[in-house]
């Protein structure tokens, strides 16, 4: 329900929101570096040049932000592992303890109908 009302009212998550400011920076970036190279007034060659030093470097930045993001994703992946265990291992926990009340309440009726089936005898 709240991603349609996102939807509708152009609400949208920050992580998306951080990913399409950071792809718009780089694109503008790139953009502006090539647009710049082409209207510099320069040689051919000079230019060329300047178009593999700007693609080198923005071949550089996306190294560099990838392995962040790979960094992000990997933090964020450990947490939610590390959570998901912590969870798991107090389900199991309190299923245990679930388990063992049960069995006591089981075992003292079962003591109490022998009770009752030997007073019964006698």
């Amino acid at each position: 329900m709240r991603e349609l009302l996102g939807n509708v009212f152009g609400y949208e998550k920050k992580s998306d929101a951080n990913a399409k400011i950071v792809i718009g920076a780089l694109s503008g970036f790139l953009l502006g570096a090539a647009a710049g190279l082409l209207f510099a007034p320069q040689s051919g060659k000079e230019t060329r040049d300047d178009i593999a030093r700007a693609a080198e470097k923005g071949y550089e930045k996306a190294v560099e932000t990838s392995k962040n993001v790979a960094g992000f994703v990997k933090d964020k992946s450990q947490e939610v592992s590390e959570k998901f265990l912590q969870k798991r291992d107090k389900v199991v926990e309190d299923a245990a303890e679930a388990v063992a009340e049960v069995a006591d309440k089981v075992s003292d009726k079962a003591e109490d109908v022998a009770k009752d089936a030997k007073a019964k005898q006698s």
